[in-house]
């Protein structure tokens, strides 16, 4: 795996973190918020938990399972990639002054917002 695909992995399991992290338990909060948030490294981890590094890395593995399991059960960052990608894309049928792009845009922004023109 390269450190482009790690960096990327690593930065989806900060954003399920982010999502779905109040379903998780105390201890695995900790643990992910100690491992994210403070930078702590696997050994630093598992004085602070007092378990064995190991514990600790299973713990973390365990824990992104169940992220990507809610993940694909409730698709909450999918569902926000896709409006981001949406928003994007009003963005740009917006920058010109063009009367059916303006439109197009409108329709779009209509919808993500669940209204019908």
């Amino acid at each position: 795996m390269s450190a482009e695909e790690i960096f990327e992995q690593r930065m989806r399991l900060g954003r399920l973190f982010d999502i779905y992290g109040g379903l998780l338990t105390e201890k695995q909060r900790t643990c992910l918020g100690l491992y994210f948030y403070d930078d702590l490294s696997l050994s630093e981890i598992s004085e602070e938990l007092g378990v064995s590094r190991q514990a600790v890395h299973d713990l973390l593995k365990r824990v992104e399972q169940i992220l990507e399991r809610y993940e694909t059960t409730l698709g909450v960052l999918a569902k926000e990639e896709a409006l981001h990608e949406e928003m994007h894309r009003v963005k740009e049928l917006l920058a010109p002054c063009d009367r059916a792009k303006n439109d197009e845009a409108a329709g779009i922004l209509d919808k993500l917002c669940g209204e019908s023109r």
